[in-house]
């Protein structure tokens, strides 16, 4: 039992570095990341996402496609709120505090996308269901720009469980292959994630 007990502490202490590398090799341009911060929003989207039934790297591709990781950031109408850009009519929360608290942020998209997944549930297009409701509300897009949505959460998601930094590339993406095609042409950020942790002798 103790064993049991220990490796799945270990598993779950792995499974949060891997996101927290994840989230730093994603970082977008011109917005610099922490480690220390990464490992902010790996434990906020591995909570709320479990809690939810919601994959944290699904979470975390919301926040990176929404805000580029800028907490504070609030959308042209001034509804759209903090780091997953969440409606304030959608959600208990004012914009002030959504903009001021990247916890609040994690768990309102959780939320949303577990209503989402239930609402989606049986559709031939269960991805694009619930992923674009959050970006296009009930009637959600199938095409264009706002139909592609679902696909550039993808990409960043994926992009994160590689470790590979995108730039702005999965913001272009259309279909399944453009993903695979921005991960291969993306650049590992494992060695520079172990670089930047691994302290440097004193001299």
């Amino acid at each position: 039992m103790h064993v049991d007990l220990y490796i799945a502490t270990v598993m779950k202490i792995a499974a949060l570095l891997r996101l927290t590398a994840g989230i730093y090799a994603i970082q977008a341009p011109g917005v610099p990341m922490t480690l220390e911060k990464a490992e902010q929003y790996a434990v906020a989207a591995t909570f709320h996402g479990t809690r939810a039934g919601v994959d944290p790297y699904e979470l975390v591709g919301i926040a990176r496609n929404e805000s580029d990781f800028v907490e504070t950031m609030t959308g042209p109408d001034g509804k759209d709120c903090g780091l997953t850009q969440t409606r304030i009519t959608i959600t208990k929360y004012s914009c002030k505090q959504l903009r001021h608290s990247y916890w609040l942020a994690f768990q309102e998209a959780a939320r949303e996308m577990k209503e989402y997944a239930h609402a989606c549930r049986g559709h031939a297009d269960f991805d694009r269901c619930r992923l674009n409701h959050y970006n296009s509300g009930v009637h959600y897009a199938k095409h264009g720009f706002h139909g592609a949505y679902w696909l550039r959460v993808a990409c960043f998601a994926d992009a994160a469980r590689h470790e590979i930094s995108v730039g702005q590339s999965c913001r272009r993406v259309r279909s399944r292959g453009d993903i695979a095609r921005a991960l291969h042409r993306g650049i590992p950020r494992t060695r520079d994630l172990v670089a930047t942790a691994t302290p440097r002798p004193a001299t």
